[in-house]
């Protein structure tokens, strides 16, 4: 099997992943609090998150969007601005808080060269805005949006900025010192080569947030509770995928980032080149954006979607994701929303023959 679907999830895992969850299984009880403190020392340290303090593992990306949005202090009339890439597990809160709450809701367009158009952003900041809160990266198309422009706009227009590191956490270093968005979060079984099944939430102390109940001790004397969510409002700490992502972690730091995007960068140049060159394949999204993951998708002109994904399996056992990535909004941006795309995506598993195969697969197919 060749597999392109590593913006889905990484396959195949290191085997340090394998071996930490298996031993997870065999740890007593009382041995379980170190797995939660080593993971709570190198998954933030990772991300350059200095206070761990404001850091809390949730079960996803998609628990960590529901806890960042449903605690956070809204209003009737705020405004939150998202951009048209965003993925259902974001865009469904701004549609929710519209309905629930009166937020009222700006979406950022594309422009023709890239996914998030910065001029529009900035004069609909200057109107007013509580958050604005968009992807790192697309999920579709893989482009990388302008996000340290976004960070710096938000900020000298008195919004809050949450970024979705879905699509970049162990793809793009990240350092959140010095990015200093108020709120991040990420999927720990994409980049990072977690397990599935667990994820992060990163609020800082400007975000401000209205938990009912966030704390799970009474502590003699305090005058009043603290407003910052805990895993008694979000739930037990994943200790068995938190193993698993620590030791995901622990393997990119070993690979290094320099040697990893390095070959990142080969595999996507040699892929995006050669989808270029056949004539009947359709790269979907900005062809002259700068900065890309390891995604790209793509429609052919001689089949449909569906007739794509089945024979690029059935005749080359080739994996990718088909139709809509679970971003409708993204693709009305893209003019695909009557047909989906098909993706692929590479990661550290992949190999220059892979991707070589992958082109004559499609090659001949077309």
């Amino acid at each position: 099997m060749i597999y392109f679907n590593n913006a889905g999830t990484t396959w195949p895992k290191p085997e340090s992943v394998i071996r930490a969850i298996d031993r997870f299984n065999q740890l007593a009880p009382n041995e379980w609090l170190d797995v939660f403190e080593e993971g709570n020392e190198i998954v933030p340290s990772f991300f350059g998150i200095e206070d761990s303090s404001r850091f809390l593992f949730t079960q996803s990306c998609t628990h960590a969007l529901a806890t960042a949005f449903g605690d956070f202090a809204w209003k009737p009339g705020d405004r939150l601005i998202i951009s048209t890439m965003e993925h259902h597990a974001l865009s469904r809160w701004f549609y929710k808080l519209q309905n629930e709450q009166g937020v009222d809701g700006v979406i950022i367009p594309r422009t023709d060269e890239g996914p998030l158009d910065l001029e529009v952003l900035e004069d609909e900041l200057k109107k007013g805005a509580r958050m604005v809160a968009v992807s790192m990266a697309s999920n579709v198309t893989g482009e990388v949006l302008p996000y340290e422009e976004i960070i710096r706009l938000s900020k000298e227009n008195g919004a809050i900025c949450l970024l979705d590191g879905a699509q970049t956490a162990g793809i793009i270093p990240i350092n959140i010192s010095d990015l200093e968005p108020d709120i991040f979060v990420f999927a720990g079984h994409k980049g990072p080569f977690g397990p599935q099944g667990i994820g992060g939430l990163y609020i800082s102390e400007n975000a401000p947030m209205v938990c009912p109940s966030a704390d799970c001790e009474i502590v003699p004397g305090a005058k009043k509770p603290s407003r910052f969510p805990t895993y008694c409002d979000i739930g037990s700490a994943p200790m068995m995928t938190i193993s698993g992502l620590t030791a995901g972690i622990k393997w990119l730091q070993e690979k290094g980032w320099h040697q990893l995007q390095m070959h990142r960068n080969t595999l996507m140049n040699q892929l995006r080149g050669g989808l270029a060159k056949i004539q009947e394949i359709e790269i979907v999204g900005g062809p002259r954006h700068d900065s890309f993951t390891g995604a790209v998708s793509i429609r052919s002109s001689a089949m449909s979607i569906r007739e794509l994904k089945e024979r690029l399996w059935n005749e080359f056992q080739i994996v990718g994701s088909a139709g809509y990535q679970c971003a409708p909004l993204a693709h009305e941006a893209l003019g695909s929303g009557e047909t989906g795309t098909f993706r692929l995506s590479v990661g550290p598993m992949n190999t220059e023959d892979e991707v070589k195969y992958v082109l004559e697969a499609l090659s001949t197919l077309s």
